[in-house]
């Protein structure tokens, strides 16, 4: 489909300026639906949990916690604190800012977030405000459960809806680029193929002195005139101006922020000079200065290393023990297959750099060495153990690495540690393959449940793994963890 150049509307404006205002008090009125909707679910499960735990004795025996009932009217202000609690966590943790409302993963972070809080915070606030009976603390841990559970399906189900009546369609910003690039290209790819997308790309225009970098996506309406794309944005037909990272001056993109001041319309620059690791780009002035670098990325705040780490030598102790019965067995398996060390230790390279020595159930031959130019196994490997096979499948040759884990050489969830040999090769030909090697690496990731494993497009998986550093979140880790258990494609 070839796109034509458009000129914006001049006589439309009221309706453009109806409807920006009409999608404002949608958004407000969706949102409240939403903070509603919640609400009855929060009091819908914590009653049933107070009757599920009070008043289903005959259960309750089988656990060997059967207590006499007690009656709702002496729970009634718990459950009333308990919810309002909830609900005031879920709105300081961001679940109802508008892309949270409007998409289910978006939201399932700051759910998470706010009622594992509320799972803290509650038995606190019971106690200093020192209700007449005291606080089960079954209670405290069945409602969590059930709060959380409802919640997820509840939101989940009202994407659904909204879905069905189209809501999402009404309630996006409309993004006007300034100029194009492969960056803009690639935001507008992105609103194009997500039908949840909270934004949806109005058009391009030419810079201000009426040129165009490169030539935009097919599918994106092209303005003749930069003149054309301010009147767009006086009749009310735009939410946010983007500057693509094109050819521009200071000129330039003062004209444009002026024009959006005019407008009150957003004003975005796409940052040069910055390729990856965003989250941690802020500005700073140095005598009066200002000047934009990439200073600390989330996972370099004390509060989530500190949270980060705690989860991994919780992990790390339950996977030991876990798994210890099973790495007895394969690596009797290994032994009687191929005598010899039934451990596989080699160098990889961890957080800036450091080296260290990860450890596997070996699972080829002993003594087998790499082929001349690879530094991975590939499908098939005649090197490769028959129960090897089995084992790198299922990830079972990976379990000592809880080991290095629990030491702090790796993390439970982050990109994969590379040999250095392969880093040395890399590093010069794979644009940002370094930039992997700011946080600890992981037994698993956000790359390799994508099936990026082994011998796969290494621009790709580095790709992924930027993604991962730039998006941190610890209901993310969770998440990935998760989901190790049913993606194995590539394993082996």
């Amino acid at each position: 489909m070839q796109t034509e150049p458009v000129k914006a509307p001049a006589s439309d404006k009221e309706p453009l300026q109806r409807a920006r205002s009409d999608r404002d008090r949608h958004m407000k009125r969706l949102t409240l639906l939403v903070f509603a909707w919640d609400a009855a679910l929060i009091a819908a499960a914590l009653t049933g949990t107070f009757y599920f735990r009070f008043h289903i004795p005959f259960l309750l025996s089988e656990f060997g916690i059967f207590e006499p009932p007690v009656y709702a009217g002496s729970y009634v202000e718990r459950i009333i604190l308990a919810g309002m609690l909830m609900l005031a966590l879920l709105f300081f943790c961001d679940a109802y800012v508008d892309s949270s409302v409007l998409r289910f993963r978006r939201a399932f972070g700051p759910i998470v977030k706010g009622v594992t809080i509320w799972l803290l915070a509650y038995p606190g606030l019971s106690f200093v405000l020192k209700f007449d009976i005291g606080l089960s603390r079954w209670y405290v841990a069945m409602g969590f459960l059930t709060t959380l559970s409802v919640l997820l399906v509840g939101r989940y189900l009202l994407q659904k809806i909204f879905a069905f009546t189209k809501a999402s369609v009404l309630l996006r910003q409309r993004i006007l680029f300034v100029d194009w690039s492969k960056k803009a290209a690639r935001l507008a790819s992105a609103t194009l193929n997500d039908p949840w997308h909270p934004y949806e790309v109005v058009g391009c225009a030419p810079n201000p002195t009426g040129h165009l970098t490169s030539k935009p996506l097919e599918g994106v309406r092209r303005m003749d005139s930069f003149d054309a794309a301010a009147c767009l944005c006086e009749a009310g037909g735009v939410d946010i101006v983007i500057m693509a990272d094109g050819n521009r001056s200071e000129n330039d993109i003062l004209r444009v922020a002026n024009e959006c001041e005019k407008t009150l319309v957003e004003f975005m620059v796409m940052p040069t000079g910055f390729q990856v690791l965003l989250s941690g780009l802020s500005l700073t002035t140095v005598s009066g200065v200002p000047l934009l670098g990439i200073t600390h990325l989330r996972l370099e705040h004390n509060v989530n290393m500190i949270m980060k780490r705690a989860v991994d030598i919780l992990g790390a102790l339950i996977g030991l023990v876990l798994s210890a019965p099973l790495i007895a067995v394969f690596c009797a398996l290994v032994y009687r297959e191929s005598p010899g060390p039934v451990f596989y230790f080699q160098s990889r390279v961890g957080r800036k750099g450091h080296l260290f020595s990860i450890i596997k159930i070996r699972s080829m031959k002993f003594d087998a060495g790499h082929p001349a130019g690879s530094g991975w196994t590939v499908k098939n490997d005649g090197r490769c153990l028959k129960i090897g096979r089995l084992m790198r499948r299922l990830n079972i040759d990976e379990f000592p690495q809880f080991w290095n884990v629990l030491r702090g050489d790796l993390s439970l969830v982050g990109p994969r540690p590379e040999q250095p040999e392969m880093i040395k090769r890399f590093r010069h030909t794979i644009p940002f393959y370094n930039a992997r090697h700011n946080i600890i690496p992981g037994m698993t990731g956000w790359a390799q449940i994508n099936g990026l494993r082994g011998d796969c497009d290494l621009a790709e998986r580095v790709r992924y793994d930027l993604y991962y550093i730039e998006n941190w979140s610890l209901t993310w880790d969770f998440q990935i963890m998760l989901l190790t258990f049913f993606r194995w494609k590539n394993a082996g």
